[in-house]
C-alpha cells in the first residue's frame, strides 16, 4: 500500500473514547498473538473520516518500570519499491467480516517461504509516557497484509460498523539488538531482529469499536 496525503474536506464519524487492558499474564489468543501486559494501555481516541482516507487516533500509554518499543514503523515499497517509513500506514485485514487495522510484527506464515520477513522499524516510549499516533488508510478499505493468504477484499465505508485495532510492543527495550539504518528519504530506522522480535512482540488490541454515521 502507497503513502498518501490527506486533502480536502474533514468529514467526522464518530469520537470513540475507550481503553483496553490485556491480562498481566501474557496469553496466546487466536492467531498466535502474545497478549501484552496489563500496565500497557492502549486508548483509541477517535475514528474519522478525513477526505479519502480512514483515520483512527490513538494513544499508548507505558505504565511500566522500563521503556518499551512499538512495532508500528511500517515499510511503504512504492512503485520502485524502495522502503520508506510511512508514519501513519496500517495493516488492513477484512476477512471473516471484520476490518481490523493492525501495526505490528506479523508473523510469516509457517507453509510460506520469504526471503526477508517484513519487520518494522521501532519507536520508543519511555517510562510513564504516552505516545498518541494516527492509522490512516486509503478509502475504500482493501485487504492490505505482507503476506496475504486469501482473496483481496474490497469494503465501502459504508458497509462498515466497527473498527478493530491492534499495535505491537516490545516490553524491554533494552533487551533486544536493534540494527539501525535509513529509508530511502533519509529517515533513521531501528528494526529488531525478526526472530527474537516475532518471539518477544506483544499484542494491544482495542477491540471492536463502532463506526457512526458512515457515508
Amino acid at each position: 500500500m502507497r503513502g498518501f496525503r490527506l486533502a480536502g474536506a474533514f468529514v467526522a464519524l464518530a469520537l470513540i473514547i475507550g481503553c483496553t487492558r490485556a491480562p498481566e499474564r501474557p496469553a496466546d489468543p487466536p492467531g498466535g498473538h502474545r497478549m501484552a501486559q496489563a500496565d500497557v494501555e492502549l486508548k483509541v481516541e477517535s475514528v474519522a473520516r478525513e477526505a479519502d482516507t480512514l483515520a483512527v487516533t490513538y494513544a499508548v500509554h507505558n505504565r511500566t518500570s522500563r521503556a518499551v518499543l512499538l512495532l508500528d514503523g511500517l515499510w511503504d515499497f512504492g512503485f520502485g519499491g524502495q522502503p520508506t517509513l510511512d508514519p501513519h500506514r496500517a495493516y488492513v485485514d477484512l476477512s471473516g467480516g471484520q476490518v481490523v487495522l493492525s501495526r505490528m510484527l506479523i508473523r510469516v506464515p509457517d507453509d510460506l517461504m520469504v526471503e526477508a520477513p517484513e519487520v518494522p522499524s521501532v519507536s520508543r516510549v519511555e517510562p510513564g509516557a504516552t505516545a498518541t499516533r494516527r492509522a490512516v488508510v486509503p478509502l475504500p478499505l482493501r485487504t492490505s497484509l505482507p503476506y496475504p493468504t486469501g482473496p483481496v477484499e474490497t469494503r465501502e465505508l459504508s458497509a462498515v460498523r466497527e473498527v478493530r485495532l491492534r499495535v505491537g510492543y516490545l516490553p524491554d527495550a533494552e533487551g533486544l539488538k536493534l540494527h539501525e539504518g535509513k529509508d530511502s528519504h533519509g529517515n533513521v530506522t531501528k528494526t529488531p531482529e525478526y526472530g527474537p522480535a516475532v518471539t518477544a512482540q506483544r499484542v494491544l488490541d482495542s477491540g471492536p469499536q463502532p463506526v457512526s454515521a458512515a457515508k
